[in-house]
């Protein structure tokens, strides 16, 4: 085989040729067979998969729904008439002694709904070791989550699992359901009924569940909280996320948004199996009580074990018949090329001149005769043709030259269009680094809705409240009216001048909250890719009032804060058409960060500094150009490449967010198509230049 190899001779093109077309069909067929038996193990493993999951959540689903009559029919016992007050405390105990299932119960009233002499009123009954005890709930209860959440949702719900140390640490979650009682024709919640359930049952059932020898499942809560998995030491410690974040796994973050949002499907991806390490798949299913999620494991290489294990059959057999075929093909090809051996040798004794050397006598009338009766014609056709060859040896030589000079000028044709595809590299990267900025401001809008949601309810708590506040000092101004005649004048203004102080200080809060409630809107719309209509705007306008608000906003912050503004308008910038809640946002968020960088170098320069606030606008066309320049600390250059970046900050920690340049420049960019850059010198300024469209 080696003299073939060597030769690169006709038996070893011969060998070649056949070996390799006998090689491909043996390696379609091997394909082929990899193909369907994977696809048929993969078909079963992901009807296995939703199977398991499907029964899993049945499972859970069965005993939830046991658990969560407990509670709704001892509601409607209570809502059915009106009961004493050892009645009441029967009923709860009767709930947690006849239900093993339940840990402790309560019935938590709303203030001075059963007493008007008591606020919180709430008997809470749980089982203990040494029986059923008894206490009362003496902690503001009415705006926790077990109490709040249902009556906020006007519908019984189970809370977010938690440890409770007076059960043995064990992981707990609470069956809430409101209690109505009807009033003036309305029905009203007056209390709130809650059934303490131990989620051990469910770490035994997950437990229960084999797949293969090391997969395994687990539940997670509606935010991501580990609730049931193998490792215990991961329960309510680790959140699917954390686990994402572990394992740098982005998939694995999908899947866990895709869970949490009551999502269900089997993932093929890379997923770390926590207990072995290796590579895994996910099923995962919704359990539609309580709006938690089932996952299980399957781990890849144990079912696909049959299938490697064939698959190595296959390939020795395929080593084996193919080792057979080589050796016949071989044979049959030494037998073909043996005569023309000879024939070889005699051209090599040609190649070096030899043109008198005596050519072999083969008598066969086949192709290999007539081609050592071709090489007999050969020689005495060579030596008249020799001449013939010199010439062209000489021709060949000049065109040799003439390809030397133009590899000379091709290196430089190389070199300038190497120069051109650098030029063009350079533009891909900048343009992908405007792409990453952008799945950042994208990753940005996410965590803004998530935020905005949370601030609304509280908010409108604030706004309710605020709003409840001026009407009951209004009541209360009418009822002093009428006992005017029983106060002196002296505390007859003092009394006026308290009313008179809660009613301001009620609308000032009612004002902000509103205030507040429009920014979070606005939040909202942003996150959500949409925000308000775009409209003509006064440029130096809202940029002068929020110069004054950011001023003033350090000032509350701040007393000895003092700042010197130079404002600049172009009057020819007019009116713009853009999003002005937006806007404003931008401005205040550079304008705040001016007031800050200046304040911090006050407080080390002391008298030998005076802070300084320049603002300019200049129209330059179709665009309008704005600068907020300061005398501030400047920013390092070493991180004035990030400070557009989400959750960058260079402030102490609780000072700031890293949120609101990164909020700005997609404000500027991406809704208003604009361009917002920076230029600063460390100790000296810093200036934000900001350029939008007019129209």
């Amino acid at each position: 085989m080696s003299y073939f190899s060597r030769k690169k001779g006709l038996a070893f093109r011969l060998i070649l040729y056949v070996f390799s077309s006998i090689s491909i069909i043996f390696l379609l067929i091997f394909a082929y067979n990899y193909y369907i038996t994977d696809k048929i193990v993969h078909q079963n493993l992901v009807k296995n998969a939703q199977d398991i999951t499907a029964s899993t959540v049945l499972r859970v689903e069965k005993v939830l729904g046991a658990v969560q009559k407990i509670p709704i029919n001892y509601s409607k016992t209570i809502e059915a008439s009106d009961f004493s007050q050892e009645q009441i405390f029967r009923l709860v105990r009767q709930m947690v002694e006849t239900n093993p299932e339940v840990y402790g119960a309560t019935l938590a009233f709303e203030p001075y709904a059963y007493d008007m002499s008591r606020k919180k009123f709430s008997p809470y009954f749980c089982r203990t070791d040494s029986g059923i005890t008894f206490s009362y709930i003496e902690y503001d209860y009415f705006f926790l989550d077990w109490y709040q959440i249902p009556k906020e949702l006007n519908k019984a719900c189970w809370s977010e699992p938690y440890y409770d140390e007076g059960a043995g640490n064990a992981v707990m979650s609470t069956y809430s359901v409101p209690i109505y009682k009807e009033e003036n024709g309305r029905k009203k919640i007056t209390a709130i009924l809650t059934a303490d359930v131990s989620l051990d049952w469910l770490q035994d059932a997950m437990d229960s569940i084999k797949i293969c020898e090391t997969g395994y499942g687990y539940i997670i809560s509606s935010n991501g909280t580990i609730v049931t998995h193998p490792k215990r030491e991961m329960i309510m410690n680790e959140t699917i996320f954390s686990i994402s974040d572990s394992q740098k796994s982005p998939l694995l973050r999908e899947v866990g948004k895709n869970m949490i949002r009551g999502e269900s499907s089997f993932a093929e991806f890379e997923y770390h199996n926590v207990n072995t390490g290796k590579l895994s798949w996910l099923a995962y299913a919704p359990i539609p009580t309580n709006g938690w999620s089932v996952g299980i494991v399957f781990p890849v290489d144990e079912f696909m074990a049959d299938v490697n294990k064939l698959t190595m059959n296959l390939v020795a057999l395929c080593v084996i018949g193919l080792s057979f075929v080589l050796f016949v093909i071989i044979l049959i090809a030494r037998s073909i090329t043996g005569p023309l051996r000879t024939l070889t040798n005699a051209a090599g004794n040609f190649a070096q001149g030899d043109f008198n050397v005596q050519l072999p006598h083969i008598t066969s009338h086949d192709e290999i005769g007539r081609l050592n009766d071709s090489f007999i014609y050969m020689q005495k056709a060579l030596a008249s043709t020799i001449n013939d060859l010199k010439e062209a040896s000489e021709k060949l030589k000049a065109s040799y030259d003439k390809l030397e000079e133009y590899n000379r000028t091709l290196e430089q044709k190389v070199d300038e269009r190497t120069s051109e595809l650098r030029k063009k590299n350079d533009e891909l990267v900048s343009a992908q680094a405007q792409l990453v900025q952008s799945e950042k401001m994208a990753s940005l809008g996410q965590l803004t809705a998530g935020i905005a949601h949370e601030i609304k309810n509280p908010l409108n708590f604030v706004n309710n409240f605020a709003e409840l506040t001026v009407d009951l000092a209004t009541e209360l101004r009418e009822e002093l009216d009428k006992l005017t005649e029983n106060l002196t004048a002296k505390d007859r203004d003092y009394l006026q001048g308290i009313l008179d102080d809660i009613t301001n200080n009620a609308k000032k809060i009612s004002d902000h909250g509103k205030r507040a409630d429009s920014i979070v809107k606005g939040m909202l719309l942003h996150s959500r890719g949409k925000t308000g209509e775009k409209q003509p705007t006064d440029i130096n306008a809202l940029l002068a009032e929020y110069i004054n608000l950011g001023y003033h906003g350090m000032r509350a912050r701040d007393a000895n804060f003092n700042l010197k503004i130079q404002a600049d308008y172009d009057p020819a910038v007019g009116m713009v058409n853009a999003v002005p809640q937006d806007l404003s946002r931008v401005f205040l968020n550079t304008i705040n960060n001016a007031c800050y960088s200046t304040n911090e170098k006050k407080k080390v320069r002391q008298d030998a500094y005076f802070p300084v606030l320049r603002a300019t606008t200049k129209n330059l066309g179709d665009t309008v150009e704005i600068r907020i320049w300061d005398n501030g600390t400047g920013i390092p250059p070493e991180i004035i490449d990030k400070i557009f970046n989400p959750f960058f900050t260079t402030k102490p920690a609780g000072q700031g967010t890293g949120l609101g340049l990164s909020l700005s420049f997609d404000i500027v960019v991406q809704e208003h198509q604009g361009q917002m850059n920076v230029n600063s010198t460390v100790g000296k300024y810093a200036e934000f230049v900001i350029v939008i469209p007019k129209f």
